[in-house]
């Protein structure tokens, strides 16, 4: 796998296909490029598509220092390592806090923006935890300090896994976690709940754009809605039976969702 060297830190990354509008998928929390891999094979044969492990997760570098995990920097990984693929324009997706990170992006460089697609995120995360799972993630953290990350890959979730998640997929996410630094880990988080948010600049997003959520993401379809709704002229996709992750829980109808957002905004152009 290939790396970039993108604002001092080392990025693993893939590109696929050979024409077509450019497509940049960023995965979210705890996340790597193998999230993508139902999308992959689709949407290589349509679009250039670039896919990377962002700072600290899969084979990315990950730096010690766990002030360096913000969104507004990871937002700055996005573009660069853009730049660096050759894309000067572009359609832009953001899983979970990958979808906080490409609203930065699309917010501050709306030209580059052929579309944009939030799935399962939100205007803010600081609010948009229960108080058990607040807890759960309390306690993940405090585990990772105190016994390493093995520990908090045997953590049970608070929340059981939805219908059509790949049992693969749960044994993959544990071995994952495992090779994550603490650092990361609990950087990244902190940086995410610290996160500002979107909330008051929601209406000077001008990329065309889909809002797309599981329909059993209780945390995240009401701040979907709010996406949809606050976002000028977006679309709102609600995944039937499906949780956190559409992109592999239903890969079918989310492809689907997403092939149409693309196929309607075809060379377009954010104002």
């Amino acid at each position: 796998m290939p790396t970039a060297s993108v604002n001092g830190v080392d990025l693993s990354y893939e590109r696929h296909g050979d024409s077509g509008e450019p497509l940049v998928l960023v995965h979210g929390y705890t996340g790597d490029i193998t999230d993508w891999r139902y999308q992959v094979p689709d949407f290589s044969r349509t679009h250039r598509l670039l896919i990377f492990d962002l700072r600290g997760h899969g084979r990315s570098q990950a730096p010690h220092d766990r002030a360096v995990y913000g969104i507004l920097q990871m937002a700055d990984d996005v573009e660069a390592l853009a730049a660096h693929a050759g894309f000067s324009r572009y359609h832009l997706l953001g899983h979970s806090m990958g979808g906080a990170i490409v609203q930065e992006v699309a917010l501050r460089s709306p030209a580059r923006l052929l579309s944009l697609t939030l799935e399962d995120t939100s205007f803010r995360f600081g609010l948009a935890r229960d108080g058990a799972i607040a807890q759960w993630i309390a306690e993940r953290h405090k585990m990772a300090e105190e016994q390493g990350m093995a520990a908090v890959a045997d953590f049970p979730s608070v929340l059981p896994p939805p219908p059509h998640m790949p049992p693969e997929r749960l044994d993959e996410t544990k071995q994952r976690l495992t090779k994550m630094s603490v650092d990361a880990f609990i950087g990244a988080w902190q940086a995410l709940d610290a996160w500002p948010g979107t909330e008051g600049r929601l209406g000077a997003i001008r990329a065309p754009t889909l809002v797309i959520c599981g329909e059993l993401d209780a945390a995240l379809v009401g701040p979907s809605k709010t996406l949809a709704a606050a976002i000028p002229g977006a679309t709102l996709e609600i995944i039937p039976e499906c949780g956190h992750s559409p992109q592999y829980e239903r890969p079918d109808l989310f492809n689907a969702a997403l092939r149409r957002h693309l196929e309607r905004n075809t060379g377009a152009v954010a104002k």
